[in-house]
């Protein structure tokens, strides 16, 4: 047989090629191959259930929070910004007595400001907790103060001065009674035997009024109202915080 000449050679082999090429497309398929994996579509995107009940409401040293709002009453619109917040969620307070964390090194400010924010709610009572000594209550139901507007004049008013020593006299004004601080703070122990005089001579009222300077920690106002749940023979049935820092021994405008 002659020699293929090469361009025939070529030809030959471009046509094998298509032909080889066809074959392969038209390959049966292997019956035990596995079928392609589905693509699996991502599940849907759903809104975060809400936590039944009200929002988590705190104090910290940078101030308030409303569930995991953060309000800067230092700013010139954060009593505002709390307000609103709150309102936000008052069908969930008004009418409740609603919890409030407070830490020891709290503003009082902020302690003040918050209650004050809580009562434009509505709310029943704010049950305080903060950490305090072993031998005192670590909560503390705190009314609003419109709810004891009416308390008799003979109510106890009873606050940490600006030096860490007490003051306690009656709402209606009069005598304070002051105490010196102790150690590492108030002489609660002092302070309750004057709170105790001043609720023996006043039978009408069983309600607590709390104060403190303004450059006083929270934790110390806070082991003030505690301490009186040690006093034997008295019993405050309602612990009120004072919005506008009183002077010793003058009348209490509630």
């Amino acid at each position: 047989m002659a020699a293929m000449q090469p361009r025939a050679l070529a030809s030959s082999c471009l046509v094998l090629a298509l032909v080889v090429g066809c074959d392969d497309s038209e390959k049966p398929k292997n019956p035990f191959e596995p079928p392609p994996k589905e693509t699996v579509a991502p599940p849907a995107v759903t809104e975060v259930p809400k936590p039944p009940g009200p929002p988590a409401l705190a104090i910290d040293d940078l101030g308030p929070k409303v569930g995991f709002s953060r309000v800067l009453l230092d700013k010139p619109e954060g009593r505002q910004k709390l307000d609103e917040e709150l309102s936000q969620v008052k069908s969930e307070l008004s009418g409740k007595e609603v919890a409030l964390s407070v830490i020891r090194k709290a503003k009082l400010e902020h302690v003040v400001t918050m209650l004050g924010a809580l009562e434009k709610v509505s709310v029943a009572k704010v049950l305080i907790k903060t950490d305090t000594r072993e031998e005192y209550p670590k909560e503390l139901a705190f009314t609003p103060l419109g709810s004891a507007k009416s308390a008799a004049p003979c109510s106890v008013v009873t606050m940490v001065l600006s030096d860490r020593s007490t003051a306690s006299w009656r709402l209606a004004g009069g005598l304070a009674m002051r105490r010196p601080k102790g150690f590492a703070g108030p002489d609660l122990t002092m302070t309750g035997e004057t709170i105790e005089r001043l609720a023996k001579g006043c039978k009408d009222s069983s309600t607590l009024f709390i104060s403190a300077a303004d450059e006083i920690e929270w934790g110390l106002a806070y082991d003030l109202a505690a301490s009186t749940k040690k006093i034997e023979g008295v019993s405050f049935d309602a612990f009120v915080l004072l919005l506008e820092t009183p002077i010793a021994g003058r009348k209490v405008k509630l």
